[in-house]
């Protein structure tokens, strides 16, 4: 899914919608969208060893649209590169 036409304004689950696409894409790892606490996350987890899982989130970090670690906050990368989010993802 393209990245390019969405803002920051366009709220999480589009860019959510992108890095599901691009996990997927990637392979090894199987995710959806769930909401938790009424905030759509994207649960990921390790097709391999389904004991392996994250939720990754896409939250405003400096004025930017960014992919984090729900549990931490801590960034992962750009909302506008999900591809580049998704292989931090797998690692």
């Amino acid at each position: 899914m393209a990245t390019d036409h969405l803002t920051d304004m366009s709220g999480r689950r589009p860019f959510l919608s992108a890095l599901d696409e691009a996990v997927r894409e990637r392979g090894g790892m199987s995710c959806g969208i769930v909401p938790r606490g009424g905030t759509p996350i994207l649960y990921v987890i390790n097709t391999g060893s389904p004991d392996r899982f994250t939720e990754i989130s896409a939250d405003f970090v400096g004025g930017t649209r960014t992919f984090t670690w729900a549990p931490s906050g801590d960034a992962i990368g750009v909302a506008n590169s999900p591809a580049e989010a998704a292989e931090a993802i797998a690692r």
